[in-house]
């Protein structure tokens, strides 16, 4: 199993014609509604390339033509460069792609077991685990760390980030000049601002606020990000029954309104600048009103938002793998797996909150992100499928034990067994006896014990001392600026 090369696209719920139906109500949305843009720079521009702009109510109408032309101008897809060219994201097609996500507070103590906040030794060490773990292919900000500067907090994860794994780095910024410092980290990992334009070593997401509304703060690190051409995420995320409509399809439709919105801006400042389509959408339980982020819904509602983006021939940044649990358990294993295989069969090319984390994603685990990592190399297996040739059909090998035979001392079933076979590595599959005799372990002790064994042997491939010092300095600058 490759597994830097996995494709889904399988699983589709949306049929051309409502594909179609849901593009030109977006754009009747844009048209008819709008939305509100809480930035004047950000309303003058749009309104120089065609736009009504409103400045009163800060309402911007779109004209369908503007929308559709900013779509084609967009790539179909984008790599996410690695310090390890092995670890290359290539996020196209139905590539599909699992990584951690959501900056979450709170972390389980590895050692204690006890809930606690987040710091910055947190984010070293998170960082070093996924890189050691196989199925997670990127390492995005999930963990605050609460010991830093909080203005800057993002800068300080993503430097722990970058010196602690040699998988691609992405991060959320906390302001327009977090934005634009956060691409200044990638590029000088990269090598310099030209070799990030050919190797982009860090992704930044931007997300509208619902409903049809885009912030002040994202709005302007949108736009710094795009006149330093850097690729992004534009996205949204309303919740059904809150935010959105109570309707899946409603929600679906509201978030392609906002996130067209914010590609359009984007490609108006930089025609081109490669943007990766995102959805973070899931429902509302009804009964609390808080958001659900172990729901069902949330991968039916990607599948469908992978369908829209194929339409537009972008890549994908999708959700897939959370759990509103507030521990590792049944309820944890249940919402994490269905929404994780979910999405990979819908094809999301970029799924985070894939590893590590429950309770609404403000908790991260070591030993979840362990659970998690044989969860998603099951997941790969199942897009891997089956290949059906002379050699797997194994006609020779069936005739040459016949009858009342079996297969296990067969060359045939040693050349296949771990291509064709996963295995896991935490999951136990011995008889009750076997178990009981090793201790009968369970699966959350068995995967601490392994975190622990990464975290005292894995040593990522350092940063050069030079890259290292340039990255301190930008944040060391950014405390002196914005950060006081």
């Amino acid at each position: 199993m490759d597994v830097w090369n996995l494709r889904g696209g399988k699983l589709k719920y949306l049929t051309d014609d409502e594909i179609e139906e849901i593009h030109h109500r977006a754009l009747d949305v844009l048209l008819q509604v709008g939305c509100f843009f809480e930035h004047t720079d950000a309303r003058a521009i749009l309104g120089k390339a065609g736009c009504m702009v409103d400045e009163m109510s800060g309402i911007v109408k779109f004209p369908p033509t503007l929308v559709e032309q900013a779509l084609r101008q967009c790539p179909s897809g984008m790599l996410l460069a690695a310090r390890n060219p092995a670890y290359d994201i290539y996020a196209e097609g139905d590539r599909v792609y699992f990584g951690t996500g959501t900056l979450s507070i709170k972390v389980v103590d590895l050692e204690t077991g006890q809930i606690r906040m987040g710091t910055l030794q947190d984010c070293k060490d998170f960082a070093r685990l996924v890189d050691a773990l196989e199925y997670v292919h990127f390492f995005k900000g999930m963990i605050h760390p609460q010991d830093v500067n909080q203005k800057v907090a993002e800068l300080y994860m993503v430097y722990a980030a970058y010196t602690n794994t040699t998988k691609h780095v992405s991060s959320l910024p906390y302001s327009p000049e977090g934005a634009s410092d956060l691409v200044r980290m990638g590029q000088v990992v990269a090598g310099g601002a030209e070799a990030f334009k050919s190797r982009p070593t860090m992704l930044v997401n931007v997300l509208a606020v619902s409903p049809l509304q885009w912030s002040e703060a994202n709005l302007g690190a949108l736009m710094n990000m795009a006149r330093m051409g850097a690729p992004m995420i534009i996205g949204s995320e309303p919740q059904a029954g809150t935010t959105g409509p109570c309707t899946l399809a409603g929600t679906l439709l509201l978030n392609v309104a906002e996130t067209l919105a914010g590609i359009v801006l984007a490609q108006v400042i930089q025609p081109g600048i490669p943007v990766m389509y995102g959805n973070v959408s899931s429902i509302a339980d009804m009964r609390s009103g808080l958001f659900a982020s172990g729901a069902v819904e949330l991968g039916v509602m990607n599948v469908a938002m992978n369908q829209m983006a194929r339409y537009y021939g972008l890549p994908t940044y999708s959700t897939g793998g959370m759990s509103d649990s507030k521990l590792s358990d049944a309820q944890s294993g249940t919402e994490k797996a269905l929404q994780a295989l979910m999405v990979a069969l819908g094809g999301g090319n970029f799924i985070h909150d894939a590893a590590g984390l429950f309770e609404c994603c403000l908790t991260s685990s070591y030993e979840q992100y362990v659970i998690d990592n044989e969860m998603l190399g099951m997941v790969a297996r199942a897009l891997d499928g089956m290949r059906v040739t002379p050699e797997t059909l194994a006609f020779d090998v069936i005739k040459a034990v016949g009858p009342r035979g079996n297969f296990l001392g067969q060359r045939h079933t040693l050349n296949h067994i771990r291509t064709e076979h996963f295995l896991p590595r935490i999951f136990n599959r011995q008889t009750r006896e076997d178990w009981e005799r090793d201790g009968a372990l369970d699966v959350r002790e068995v995967a601490r014990q392994r975190a622990r064994e990464i975290l005292d042997s894995h040593q990522p491939e350092p940063l050069p001392e030079e890259v290292d010092k340039e990255l301190r300095d930008i944040i060391h600058h950014a405390e002196q600026t914005y950060g006081r």
